[in-house]
């Protein structure tokens, strides 16, 4: 039986279909913003060599019941990706493509993606990070895989953010 996942008809269908550099998916929770980033993540599984990641502020935001981890479990197996848990949470699809999840804890935290070249940077809950963070990690969106590399985020409204 052939499982069917498309995003939902509105902000999470404009999120998937805009070909944007950088595309920021804001609104209240129960949007399906996280969904909708790993489901971006999904989309150049198919191309050897890409890799995506998924940056939570802190780490306990991705293992957390229902959190990005458990959510990824329900979507990626039945697109024949295979989870690893070590050296980092991350699914490696049979292209060899990979989508890993991290965390920026400290702002220095970013300095360990020095050298690193990712097609695809995600943020969920870009306000929680630092700005500096954000723009850093810019310098490390570069490819050599063919896919043009690109940023994408989800964020809940919030005035006092930069």
């Amino acid at each position: 039986m052939a499982v069917e996942i498309h995003p939902q008809p509105g902000p999470q269908e404009r999120f998937l279909s805009s070909n944007a550099d950088i595309v920021i998916y804001g609104g209240g929770a129960g949007g399906g913003k996280t969904w909708g980033l790993l489901m971006e993540a999904v989309r150049h599984s198919h191309v050897k060599g890409f890799g995506a990641v998924i940056f939570r502020r802190q780490s306990v935001q991705i293992t957390n019941e229902g959190g990005l981890w458990d959510t990824a479990m329900s979507i990626y197996p039945l697109i024949h990706a295979r989870p690893v848990k070590s050296p980092a949470l991350s699914f490696v699809f049979p292209s060899g493509a990979k989508i890993t999840f991290a965390h920026l804890n400290q702002e220095e935290d970013v300095t360990g993606w020095q050298g690193a070249q990712i097609p695809l940077i995600a943020f969920d809950e870009l306000t929680h990070f630092e700005r500096s963070q954000f723009f850093y990690l810019l310098s490390r969106n570069r490819s050599t895989c063919g896919v043009r590399p690109y940023i994408r985020a989800t964020c809940n409204p919030d005035a006092d953010s930069w």
